[in-house]
């Protein structure tokens, strides 16, 4: 229903030659992977009988043993196929083949052109059924090729490509194995699903691993590492949407193409790598270096624009909230990475009529720890001046009270920018650049913005990370992360705290992030992104505020596409942009009304 397809890969049990076990226990492997509603199985190769075979592959009551297997095994397909690895004697010539099954038939053989074992030819035999590895599978909405591990990949117009695979182990290999077939994922754009055989291979002379993988667009989404005792079995659902969204721009060849019939759709998401927070690794021990790489990321961006622009100074303004924080700790890592000296930050700090304490206090001590140069400039006079001069009641607290003080700022950076020959580092995020929450020619423009790819659910992961590199700053960093996210534009409330914040307004950050994700990866249709969240987060949230919050990102990231065509420069330090120069060139006029319902 919503493209997604669940892919097994399975490792069974073998015996060198003992066809009508291995073919049992692959059947027994398919029924389980159907029940499980796998869309598609595969198997290693020669899994028919066995690779270390040796000398038997010349033995022709073998070869006619395992296709008479072979055919028995197709029989228990159905719309599900099984992709299995077999020998085939055809036109005087010993090939390695791995089998299409679908609906009870051999659909097609697929023929491995550099086999590695003696005697098996690398000629393809003029035959019915018989094709090249590569060769593209196409039941009408999910295409896959065939190829066997150990060769170099074709890369097909395919949206999955399957390795069959038989090898021995040895230490480190796993490692690079993993290694390239994300790597083939990447390339291709899709995803790719190895498995290999197993221990109960010979162990004459070596041990077969039984490694199973499964990658998806550079990422792994289930695996079983080399070496692995007895059989196994992985699975991972694969969204086409996605896919098919990544392969659009890939040079991709075309390949012969075998009809299937159609393949069954996983019925759920139990099997979809689909976490709360998809901008992070999943793995925790990955975090540190993802914080570290990203901050040197925003770190030698905007350093490198400093040198080229000859600037001599990284004008801020700081607020004490996530964004500014984290720029301001950006700006201290480009001071220790280009040798600069700490004063060539300038931090400015502009309470308004809704500052608090709490975070002008904040930014001022970070600022303070840093050695960077502080400014303290009240915009109140200015703004009440403005409110005045324009004729505005500053009881009304609309959008002109709000937006003339987000402009007054950035009046004053500008200006300072101006006389001390330096930059206005500009600290709007990616959601609130995907949200358009900003004020146009206010907070919304800079000289160079530094987080314009990060967003707002990965700013407190980075803080944290940042307290491990400026000594001293754990405390004031952990507060910054507890203070409630809000622009401070309105009064505050009777006791002085906070009034406005942004996450009572627009619905949690996590949740927006997450459409965004989707989005911009090619599941856009309202049906899906509610599945998915409703999925995700698993009860957190009731279904209406789901609704509300996808339906508002919807709008707001449609209509405020103007701001993000006049939006300034900026690093893409994280796995989504929304530049309009280069990854997100969408017209301004185009209507969401598509989308919305």
């Amino acid at each position: 229903m919503f493209n997604i397809y669940r892919i097994a890969a399975v490792s069974p049990d073998l015996h060198p030659a003992d066809i009508r076990f291995n073919v049992s226990a692959m059947s027994r492997a398919y029924t389980q992977a159907v029940n499980n509603h796998a869309s598609l199985v595969l198997f290693p190769a020669l899994a028919v009988t066995g690779k270390s075979c040796g000398i038997l592959f010349e033995q022709p009551y073998l070869l006619d043993s395992a296709w008479e297997a072979a055919i028995s095994l197709a029989a228990v397909t159905g719309d599900a196929p099984a992709v299995f690895g077999m020998p085939v004697y055809s036109g005087n010539k010993l090939v390695e083949c791995a089998a299409v099954a679908q609906n009870g038939k051999i659909a097609a053989l697929i023929v491995r052109r550099t086999p590695d074992l003696p005697g098996f030819s690398q000629e393809i035999p003029v035959a019915e059924g018989l094709y090249p590895a590569g060769t593209v599978f196409n039941d009408g909405k999910l295409t896959f090729s065939v190829n066997f591990a150990g060769d170099m990949p074709v890369f097909p117009a395919a949206q999955l490509q399957l390795f069959c695979g038989a090898k021995p182990a040895i230490p480190g290999a796993w490692e690079c194995d993993e290694e390239f077939f994300r790597a083939v994922s990447n390339r291709s754009g899709g995803a790719a699903a190895a498995a290999f055989s197993g221990c109960g291979e010979s162990t004459g002379d070596v041990v077969y691993g039984g490694g199973l993988l499964i990658c998806d667009r550079g990422k792994t989404a289930a695996s079983r590492p080399s070496p692995a005792n007895g059989s196994g079995m992985i699975y991972a659902d694969i969204d086409l949407d996605k896919i098919n969204h990544s392969q659009m721009r890939l040079p991709l060849t075309s390949a012969d193409r075998v009809r299937l019939q159609p393949v069954p759709q996983a019925p759920d998401f139990s099997c979809l790598n689909n976490p709360i927070h998809p901008f992070l690794p999943q793995n925790p021990d990955k975090i540190a270096g993802f914080c570290r790489e990203t901050l040197t990321l925003q770190a030698t961006g905007l350093g490198e624009r400093m040198l080229r622009c000859g600037a001599k100074k990284m004008v801020l303004g700081i607020s004490g909230g996530l964004d500014s924080t984290l720029a301001l700790v950006v700006l201290a890592l480009v001071c220790r990475q280009y040798s600069l000296p700490p004063q060539s930050i300038l931090a400015v700090t502009m309470p308004g009529f809704g500052t608090t304490g709490r975070t002008k206090s904040n930014a001022v001590k970070l600022a303070e720890l840093i050695g960077a140069e502080i400014r303290e400039i009240s915009i109140t006079d200015a703004c009440m001046q403005h409110f005045s001069d324009i004729g505005h009641d500053p009881e009304k607290t609309d959008s002109v009270y709000e937006n003339s003080q987000a402009r007054e700022r950035t009046q004053i950076l500008m200006d300072i920018a101006n006389q001390v020959n330096g930059i206005v580092i500009g600290t709007g995020d990616l959601s609130e650049i995907a949200l358009g929450w900003s004020t146009f020619n206010g907070d919304q423009m800079a000289m160079y913005a530094v987080n314009s790819s990060i967003p707002k659910s990965n700013i407190a992961v980075l803080l944290r990370h940042a307290a491990s590199l400026l000594p001293g700053s754990e405390n004031i960093l952990q507060d910054v992360i507890d203070t409630p996210v809000s622009p401070e534009l309105l009064p505050l409330d009777a006791n002085g705290e906070i009034a406005q914040k942004t996450e009572d307004i627009l619905g949690a950050y996590e949740l927006h992030d997450f459409y965004l994700y989707h989005f911009v990866n090619g599941v856009s249709a309202p049906e899906k992104l509610f599945a998915l969240a409703r999925h995700a987060f698993a009860g957190k949230y009731p279904d209406a505020e789901l609704q509300r919050v996808k339906e508002l990102f919807i709008r707001r990231f449609f209509t405020q596409q103007f701001k993000r065509t006049a939006a300034p420069d900026g690093i893409q330090a994280g796995e989504v942009s929304l530049s309009a120069r280069t990854a997100w060139p969408m017209n301004a006029d185009v209507s969401g009304a598509l989308w919305r319902k």
